[in-house]
């Protein structure tokens, strides 16, 4: 993957809303519902000690925050204390999965997904975060779980993504012309799906194409004018085809949409002062 895109990237499975989701889904018969643990709930801004007696709903409110902070070290400290208490619940050995791979254990992270997984026995969300970890790494292992996915009717809602996966492992294993097809294919099914531009796009790009690169993160932002990421892409095509003017436009208008936009300030700034 090209880094400037793992840095930047869009979050493609957006099958996850969040790590207490899933949670609520499968830990439920931990909750209570006595006034004590509802004040408690109330004040979550405490730094919690990970061997505090607290309610388990406290905890992952508690791992929520971390998490959202990225301090994904003390968030899986957190994380261990709820599964000493139930080393079989999959939404807590979800959690610790994500947390891990945000840390880049891409290896735990494979563990964890699978054990939740197995635990639950049917667990789709899972499935796809380790279909994407396992397509990162070229590992065939990517495509057995998304067909199984791809036959699943309660999956249906994430065939793009799903179809998104299969196109990155193509990649990874070096199987361009596969990858691409997928990406084409989910286009075609729904349009909106803008990783699939970006990744093909990306692709033309690494192979110094800038012209048909070019083509098609524009068209992303034809299908959504807002989109920050496609213009920014524009504007490197453009910058390596020489079009300085048209880089600079591009790179504003990025920043324009996205003002926290990291790498197009950096790439604007160099343009201008040369």
């Amino acid at each position: 993957m090209n880094p400037e895109y793992g840095q930047k990237q869009i979050n493609r499975l957006t099958i996850l809303s969040g790590i207490l989701f899933f949670t609520l889904i499968f830990s439920c018969k931990n909750q209570t519902n006595n006034q004590d643990e509802i004040k408690t709930e109330s004040n979550t801004d405490t730094i919690i000690s990970v061997n505090q007696n607290i309610p388990d709903s406290i905890r992952e409110q508690q791992i929520e925050k971390l998490a959202g902070k990225g301090d994904y070290k003390n968030a899986i400290k957190q994380i261990d204390q709820l599964i000493s208490k139930d080393s079989a619940n999959p939404a807590w050995l979800f959690m610790k999965a994500d947390a891990l791979e945000k840390t880049g254990d891409t290896a735990q992270s494979i563990s964890y997904y699978q054990y939740a997984i197995d635990v639950a026995g049917k667990f789709t969300e899972a499935s796809a975060r380790l279909a994407n970890l396992y397509a990162e790494m070229g590992n065939n292992n990517a495509l057995a779980i998304c067909d199984a996915l791809l036959k699943d009717p309660t999956a249906i809602s994430l065939r793009s993504n799903i179809l998104f996966i299969k196109g990155i492992y193509f990649l990874r294993a070096g199987q361009p012309a596969k990858g691409l097809n997928m990406f084409d294919q989910i286009i075609r099914e729904d349009y909106t799906f803008l990783d699939a531009y970006l990744e093909k796009g990306i692709y033309y790009f690494d192979q110094k194409n800038y012209t048909e690169a070019r083509k098609v993160f524009e068209k992303s932002t034809s299908v959504k004018n807002s989109f920050a990421d496609g213009y920014y892409w524009v504007a490197k095509c453009d910058e390596n085809m020489n079009n300085k003017p048209e880089a600079i436009d591009n790179y504003k208008r990025s920043i324009a949409l996205d003002p926290g936009f990291k790498e197009a300030r950096e790439a604007l700034a160099r343009l201008q002062s040369n």
